[in-house]
């Protein structure tokens, strides 16, 4: 169980987006921002989201407690409600730092925070360079940077030469859902909810599966999901001869998705970059292994071995996807594998998340004013594991916004975010902590935070009855 985290109680958010949750080409950054907000509202924050509007979508709405307002320009819209009067404490900017422009449009500084949930391949153009350069004066210290993963924040620092703060805060899972005796299909069946646009490369799985049902004939697979990409995949589908073995559903309901997906063996991820992360963290919750194509961060959100296995072309993925199905036609082995990728999903919560991206607000909102050398957070991006010793506590408000308290068992561990091992000591002596045990934090501690990984996901039973079923296949 977590200690308490801090939380945007009357906090007043702006959040600018190009789409809102609602939006017919919404995808999983707005989930991201829909599932963080919405728990804001419920812990008394007041969230106004701005975003484009779309032809039958009315100008002002409210869903889940956070107000939508929609227009032909998010920029534009958030512009006119902070020059009107209206008054934010923080802006959760999701454009990719258009909202740079705020302190020269409204004449004042705004802390933003800026959410990436992709990373951008390219670096940024000469008039985004020249609007930053102009912008720089009245913003030096009121933006911090969200990456979603370790990966994503190496990349904005080595791609893309991005200086100041940059903080994690990974996506949530639903709870682990337990499925039941017959739920789960008889033939071998892949599930993949996957949004249909070009990056998501999904004609790789459909050029894989004639040599996996020449293997397997009785598979079946259930592409689940809408864009622009959908008819050209059920051309493809049908010119591959696929009909019986593959159906585009298009968009369903989360009913029928949850029926789908509990009746699935496997799903597959074939995206070009870590856009697939959201999907596996949902399938793991499920109890549903994947293979994953390699991309960059794509090994992020999989514990290989044990919720899954990375393919590294596409050339090598009809022979992983005979192999894994094969596999896991053994009983034994698909119950293993399902309570790996459960308790692999249950380290990923929307609760933490949202309290994650609070930390970051209320460290942006308190950062406004200071001179950013003085920030802990901002000097580098290591963190320190800290596990106290028995009894030990931290008190209330006494760490950073941005560190993270995890309560359990008896036994407490924080994460101490842009502090190395020296700084930490000095930390745990101020607090009057004696004998506590630390480390610089490595790649799992940034992603799941204070979480001691239990024993299904370290162990190689899993990996080795798997391989066992491959090397029979």
């Amino acid at each position: 169980m977590s200690a308490p985290r801090p939380v945007p109680t009357g906090r007043r958010v702006l959040v600018v987006s190009r789409y809102d949750v609602g939006h017919p080409r919404a995808g999983d950054p707005e989930r991201y921002l829909h599932e963080i907000t919405r728990r804001w509202v419920a812990d008394g924050a007041e969230v106004t989201w701005v975003a484009t509007r779309s032809p039958d979508a009315p100008a002002d709405e409210t869903l889940d407690g956070v107000r939508l307002r929609r227009g032909g320009s998010a920029l534009g819209t958030a512009a006119r409600l902070v020059r009107g009067g209206h008054r934010f404490d923080a802006v959760l900017d999701a454009t990719g730092g258009s909202t740079i422009a705020l302190p020269l449009l409204t004449g004042r500084p705004v802390p933003v925070v800026e959410v990436v949930h992709r990373v951008p391949q390219r670096t940024a153009g000469r008039r985004s360079r020249l609007l930053a350069a102009a912008a720089r004066g009245w913003s030096r210290s009121n933006r911090s940077v969200v990456a979603l993963s370790p990966s994503a924040r190496h990349d904005l620092r080595r791609r893309h030469r991005l200086q100041g703060p940059i903080f994690i805060v990974p996506p949530g899972a639903p709870t682990p859902v337990p499925v039941e005796a017959g739920q789960r299909a008889d033939a071998p069946t892949i599930v993949v909810d996957v949004d249909l646009v070009a990056e998501e490369r999904t004609e790789l799985l459909l050029g894989a599966l004639p040599a996996v049902v020449a293997a397997l004939p009785d598979l079946r697979v259930e592409i689940l999901g809408d864009g622009p990409e959908l008819a050209r995949l059920r051309r493809l589908a049908d010119t591959a001869r696929l009909a019986g073995t593959v159906t585009l559903h298009g968009r369903v309901t989360d009913d029928d998705r949850d029926r789908w997906l509990r009746r699935a063996w496997l799903t597959v991820a074939t995206a070009d970059g870590p856009g697939c992360r959201t999907r596996l963290l949902n399938a793991a919750a499920y109890g549903i292994p994947s293979v994953v194509l390699q991309a960059p961060g794509a090994r992020e959100f999989l514990r290989t071995g044990h919720t899954g296995h990375l393919v590294e072309t596409p050339d090598h993925l009809p022979a992983m996807l005979v192999g894994q199905l094969t596999a896991l036609g053994d009983d034994e082995v698909a119950r293993r594998v399902a309570r790996a990728c459960r308790s692999w999903a249950d380290r990923f919560t929307w609760e933490r998340s949202a309290a994650l991206l609070a930390g970051v607000v209320e460290h942006q909102i308190r950062a406004v004013g200071y001179d950013p050398a003085r920030r802990r957070s901002a000097r580098s991006d290591i963190a320190t594991l800290v596990r106290l010793p028995a009894g030990g506590s931290v008190p209330a408000g006494a760490l950073r916004p941005t560190d993270e308290v995890v309560a359990a068992n008896g036994q407490v561990n924080l994460l101490l975010n842009g502090c190395d091992e020296f700084d930490a000591l000095g930390v745990l002596a101020r607090l009057g902590v004696t004998g506590a045990q630390l480390h610089l934090a490595g790649h799992d501690d940034l992603l799941i935070g204070p979480h001691p990984l239990p024993p299904v996901l370290t162990g190689l039973p899993t990996r080795r009855a798997l391989a066992l079923a491959l090397d029979r296949s």
